[in-house]
């Protein structure tokens, strides 16, 4: 159903196939293990899907996805919601803390089924609705898996979720008290958020003083997160620009980090489309002509242009 809608194909037949299978997975009695039903009711994720076309357009496969799940979402919102709070209540129940199999479904399950439901963001009461389910999960998580997926609920709300999302994002780093792990899941989670302006909010956490190019995984959680999403590859090509940028830095720093870097970013240029290729390959292009670039980014480069 995903692929159609991208492809933008007669796909009302297969979305009504799509509907009533979850209709049926997410009422299923004899389901049991909510582990189970949790990975049965999960869309299948961008990097997958672009797997399954021949030219990889990640805005369209995120908006087809976006569609779909909202779809969903809208189909189901009163059976989403009405398991979603039998589980929190399940949730907070618990006065401890437990990592046993049936405790760690029953958060995996939960977290999916928020997900569906801040898929709801089309009107200024959904956003609202949104943003409140968001971050009384976030508030009252006790665990970071909990948190994690509320915070990445709230940190690609926008409009009347707006508040709520900046308040998160400052809880979080607070929470954090300059915990490493920690702060780089922050960075990754802001690095990789469903916005419009995804790009200026990555130049802005480069010149975060938490920010470094000597760390290696403090780069990756920003550089790599943001890569990995549509935004990375705008029409206007001003990500691929902003990667070039990057790697020069990086590449004086940590040459393994920017050929890794290049590698898992730049080199599949040639299974985007003509306008896309181009720009990617400008950019392989670009690196090779640097005066001090590495040995180890110099391979990776001319593997890319062969």
């Amino acid at each position: 159903a995903i692929l159609k809608v991208m492809d933008r194909k007669e796909y009302a037949e297969t979305l009504d196939l799509v509907l009533s299978t979850f209709g049926a997975t997410l009422t299923d009695a004899s389901i049991s293990d909510d582990a189970i039903r949790a990975y049965a009711l999960i869309l299948p994720g961008e990097s997958t899907l672009a797997e399954a076309v021949t030219v990889v357009d990640p805005p369209a496969i995120r908006n087809a996805r976006k569609f779909v799940k909202k779809a969903i979402a809208k189909k189901f919102k009163t059976e989403l919601t009405a398991a979603y709070e039998k589980l929190t209540a399940c949730v907070e129940a618990d006065t401890v803390f437990k990592v046993d199999g049936e405790s760690t479904g029953r958060r995996r399950l939960r977290n999916v089924y928020i997900g569906y439901l801040c898929a709801l963001d089309e009107t200024a009461e959904e956003q609202i609705e949104a943003a409140k389910i968001a971050t009384a999960q976030f508030e009252a998580a006790s665990g970071m898996t909990d948190k994690l997926a509320a915070f990445n609920c709230l940190v690609s709300m926008s409009g009347e979720g707006s508040s709520a999302r900046d308040a998160a994002i400052q809880k979080f780093y607070d929470d954090a008290n300059g915990d490493p792990l920690v702060i780089d899941k922050w960075f990754a989670c802001l690095a990789s958020a469903d916005l419009p302006d995804l790009l200026d909010r990555v130049v802005k956490l480069t010149n975060h003083p938490d920010f470094t190019l000597k760390v290696p995984n403090r780069c990756r959680a920003v550089i790599l997160s943001f890569t990995a999403s549509a935004a990375f590859h705008d029409d206007n090509g001003k990500g691929y620009e902003f990667l070039g940028d990057m790697l020069e830095k990086i590449d004086k720093v940590n040459s393994r980090v920017s050929a890794r870097t290049t590698a898992s970013s730049f080199l599949s240029w040639k299974r985007y489309n003509e306008k896309r290729a181009s720009m990617m390959k400008a950019q392989l292009e670009r690196l090779k002509a640097m005066p001090t670039i590495s040995n180890d980014l110099l391979e990776i480069v001319m593997k890319g242009l062969k």
